[in-house]
């Protein structure tokens, strides 16, 4: 029997298939046999778009949703392990009347907060991370609007002196009405840079007042709960160094 190879090209609506003959050195030296075959585009004939986009977009949604959840589920975690709060005061920690969130944000800066707030500023945060480009990301255009509220955001921050983004939510006229992204208008948006540097502020500031914002685990082995963080590395802020408490900080992007 002859030696041969078999090799494809295969495109989106075609795979053309050849079988070439090898001499004693396994060099190709004639074709045996050659074709292809046609076939319609896995798209929308109108739109063009994907076949599989509904099924990929679901999928994508339904990844997001179990990040957040385990993200969560990370950080309740390293609140009871690091001995912030405790399983009681977890389980009613968003229980009777509570202070508005974007005021205990704020308060936080130059003011010591209980346990209990202090889990639920870290729990908010951890919800409205802010926003970070994924290249991966079909959605290009959507992107782009994201990028440039992003920058608007940031401009106004740094044009009327607001600290930090929390601050900016509170006491900016822009937000009084709603602080959250509506009808496709991206005006609350900011970048995930922006909600980081909060977060390193606000443990600055709590250290600085002597609250234990970051506390000393009970243990030796409580680290390991933060360590599926998909984000890339939280950057030390002053005066941190690896400890359990820097892997709160790090959970809650």
């Amino acid at each position: 029997m002859i030696p041969y190879a078999i090799g494809f090209d295969i495109g989106i609506t075609s795979v053309g298939w050849t079988v070439v003959a090898l001499d004693s050195e396994d060099k190709p030296y004639g074709i045996i046999n050659m074709g292809s075959r046609v076939f319609d585009a896995a798209e929308q004939p109108k739109t063009g778009a994907s076949l599989a986009a509904p099924r990929r977009e679901a999928r994508s949604a339904r990844r997001r949703l179990r990040r957040h959840q385990h993200r969560l589920e990370r950080i309740r975690r390293l609140l009871l392990t690091e001995n912030v709060i405790s399983q009681a005061e977890l389980d009613t920690l968003f229980a009777g009347k509570l202070e508005d969130i974007y005021t205990l944000r704020v308060k936080a800066l130059e003011a010591p907060v209980s346990h209990t707030e202090f889990a639920r500023i870290l729990l908010h945060i951890a919800q409205r991370r802010g926003f970070r480009s994924n290249r991966k990301s079909e959605t290009v255009k959507e992107d782009g609007e994201l990028l440039a509220a992003v920058s608007k955001n940031r401009a106004l921050m740094v044009e009327k002196g607001y600290r930090t983004v929390g601050e900016m939510l509170l006491q900016d006229p822009l937000y009084a009405a709603s602080k959250r992204n509506k009808g496709g208008q991206y005006i609350a948006t900011v970048g995930r840079d922006m909600v980081a540097e909060e977060v390193r502020a606000i443990f600055r500031a709590q250290r600085q007042l002597g609250q234990p914002a970051h506390p000393r685990p009970a243990g030796g082995s409580h680290c390991a709960g933060s360590q599926g963080q998909r984000a890339e590395p939280f950057p030390h802020p002053p005066g941190v160094g690896h400890s359990c408490g820097h892997h709160l900080q790090r959970s809650v992007l």
